[in-house]
């Protein structure tokens, strides 16, 4: 499983913003090697998402919303309505067309390994993701 580029940019962006506060758009994708066009598009899907604002005019920018101290990969995979499943079977509301859930070794198995996925993706802190050495 790997993360989409979509949301590399997106924790790219909040590494510069959160290493250097406000910043461009154009800052951030000369900072991060980013193309301004899909920086500025992932900012959009950041700002409705109420993880970052910004502020307009000559000494505007974008700011973090959110503490990346209380923010985890796990937030910004459903801030950005990319949860990860490890099979579809793990989605809500999914009907096992083989067998019930709670009989399926398949399923009761994939559970396990969903619900260690989750804890992982909440363990560490994004501000501790960003930590440079």
């Amino acid at each position: 499983m790997l993360l989409t580029r979509e949301m590399d940019y997106a924790l790219r962006i909040l590494r510069a913003l959160y290493l250097d506060g406000q910043l461009s758009a154009a800052a951030i994708a000369e900072k991060e090697h980013m193309p301004k066009a899909v920086t500025l598009k992932i900012l959009k899907r950041l700002h409705a998402a109420g993880l970052v604002s910004s502020r307009r005019g000559p000494n505007g920018g974008y700011l973090i919303q959110r503490p990346c101290e209380e923010l985890s990969l796990g937030d910004l995979f459903l801030a950005l309505g990319d949860p990860i499943f490890v099979n579809r079977c793990q989605r809500p509301g999914y009907q096992c067309e083989n067998r019930r859930p709670d009989s399926c070794g398949m399923c009761r198995e994939l559970s396990r390994i969903q619900k260690a996925l989750d804890g992982e993706l909440r363990k560490t802190p994004l501000s501790a993701m960003f930590q440079e050495l």
